[in-house]
């Protein structure tokens, strides 16, 4: 078998075993071709997604801005390039600019619905809602099939501003996935979102109510905890804290449940929270023990916003600050601002 034979059969074995997610049999492969031929475009492809695949970012852009001077008139290396600039570094500005040169390059409807996505990001992440209303306004919903597509666009489009265009995208993945409980518990609390910003209080509300009941009918995942473990972690975060801090929440019980009950709905909570404080603050009760103070943890929630046990217990340790926080008076800026929003 010639070099070029075996380097084809190599980078459909590397581009296979990156498909089905076998990441270092991909970088094995990676390798052995870079010993044949480190600038062929392809293995610069390969390497490049490998790369992007394995949380990489610097590596990532390495190899696709090499792929870019190889493949000068080829729109992907760019639009990769300019989603790594913008969720990797942070660099809006850059991403933009990045994206922005690969359109001329777009005959493919899947690259200019993925380039359009990425320049209303980075246009929201600069502050300017209305030209990334407009850059979204390019997207007809009939292009779209992907039900995970249409509720990003719904959850870009909000962050926006642009309600009656998150509300159209959310309609889209519904009807893309009608059969799909957990797609409709997402989307109906989008709409929930936007009838907020809206300010609809009681269709909030309905909708809200609905997600309450379809998440509490679905299976548990992958990752679970139980009360006790909860609750233990919970108590060794308070440990964390000052002794005359800790002695003024000795009276805040913390109570455990599996999600907001349909009466703390109905006052227009979030079904999803992670946490609720209830009673008055201390700064506002003179010290005095308020008739209900309680710090409430939703336990199913609290395992559905997770990916892994170490993000988990992470996730209940900020919960606990972040609901003891507002016992003290500390409002959402507050807390924003302490990193515990």
């Amino acid at each position: 078998m010639s070099r070029s034979d075996r380097l084809s059969a190599d980078l459909e074995r590397g581009f296979t075993a990156l498909e089905d997610g076998k990441l270092d049999t991909a970088a094995t492969i990676v390798d052995r071709c870079k010993r044949i031929d480190r600038k062929h475009p392809d293995v610069v492809a390969l390497a490049a997604a490998v790369a992007d695949a394995s949380g990489d970012p610097e590596g990532a852009l390495e190899q696709y801005r090499q792929l870019i001077t190889l493949r000068p008139d080829d729109p992907m290396p760019r639009i990769c390039v300019a989603r790594i600039e913008l969720h990797d570094i942070g660099d809006p500005d850059a991403a933009l600019d990045t994206v922005e040169a690969a359109f001329p390059f777009i005959d493919e409807e899947e690259d200019l619905i993925e380039a359009i996505f990425i320049k209303a990001e980075a246009l929201v992440a600069r502050g300017e809602p209305i030209t990334a209303r407009e850059a979204l306004a390019e997207l007809a919903t009939s292009a779209i099939d992907d039900p995970e597509l249409a509720f990003d666009l719904a959850e870009l489009a909000l962050s926006a501003e642009d309600a009656p265009a998150a509300l159209r995208w959310v309609e889209v993945a519904r009807k893309l996935m009608p059969d799909d409980p957990g797609l409709q518990a997402d989307a109906l609390h989008l709409v929930g979102r936007v009838h907020e910003v809206n300010n609809d209080r009681d269709a909030m509300i309905v909708a809200w109510q609905q997600v309450r009941t379809l998440d509490a009918a679905a299976p548990a995942g992958d990752l679970t905890i139980t009360e006790d473990e909860v609750e233990k972690l919970a108590l060794a975060t308070l440990a964390e804290l000052p002794e005359n801090i800790r002695k003024h929440l000795e009276r805040v019980p913390i109570l455990i449940d599996d999600a907001p009950s349909e009466d703390i709905v109905a006052e227009g909570w979030d079904p999803r929270i992670l946490g609720l404080y209830q009673g008055t603050p201390m700064p506002e009760d003179g010290g005095a023990s308020p008739s209900v103070t309680t710090i409430l943890l939703y336990r199913r929630n609290l395992e559905r916003s997770c990916s892994d046990a170490e993000h988990l217990a992470e996730e209940i340790r900020i919960t606990v600050l972040h609901e003891t926080a507002h016992y003290f008076g500390l409002d959402e800026d507050d807390l924003e601002k302490i990193g515990l929003d």
